[in-house]
């Protein structure tokens, strides 16, 4: 578990043990608690202190929690930090990520439209040719004569059933 962890789930005793073992020598005020720790003999069960001596541990004890504070800081600084960097360079991917599908995509559908365009541009071609040639002069005349083929044929079939027979005979003098 990491030292930002351990403040943000409030186990900040565990980070400031971690801490004091890592003090400089200078800020230990240990020696100086024993040196200014006295037994009275008016009061066996408890301590005294040499007022004295606990004066001399004032610095260090301000340095050394000054130190701790500002060494609790920096490390949660740089949890932060690697923390933010490790965000930011997932961002990124997945920015990048986003970027190649959007990229793909576009291509693809450049790809489909440009193979709309050209066959709108195809039909439309194809269209102007059957326009072209449903205004034919030729095709109004074949349309003219395919209505007289077709007036005709219903003459046809409007006839008796008479059969009408055409023969040609080479003709021989007797």
């Amino acid at each position: 578990m990491s030292a930002g962890e351990l403040i943000w789930d409030g186990k900040e005793e565990a980070i400031g043990k971690w801490l004091d073992k890592k003090a400089p020598k200078c800020y230990d005020i240990s020696s100086i608690i024993r040196t200014a720790c006295v037994k009275t003999a008016t009061n066996r069960e408890g301590i005294g202190w040499k007022a004295s001596e606990i004066k001399k541990a004032d610095r260090p004890a301000t340095f050394s929690k000054a130190w701790k504070v500002s060494m609790e800081t920096n490390v949660l600084a740089d949890e932060a930090a690697d923390r933010a960097s490790a965000s930011v360079t997932k961002l990124r991917e997945i920015c990048d990520a986003f970027r190649a599908n959007t990229r793909n995509d576009l291509s693809s559908m450049k790809a489909a439209s440009e193979r709309v365009q050209n066959e709108v541009l195809h039909m439309s071609e194809k269209y102007k040719n059957a326009m072209s040639l449903l205004n034919s002069p030729e095709f109004s005349k074949a349309v003219e004569q395919a209505e007289r083929m077709a007036k005709a044929l219903e003459s046809i079939s409007a006839l008796s059933e008479t059969k009408l027979s055409v023969a040609v005979f080479s003709g021989s003098k007797p």
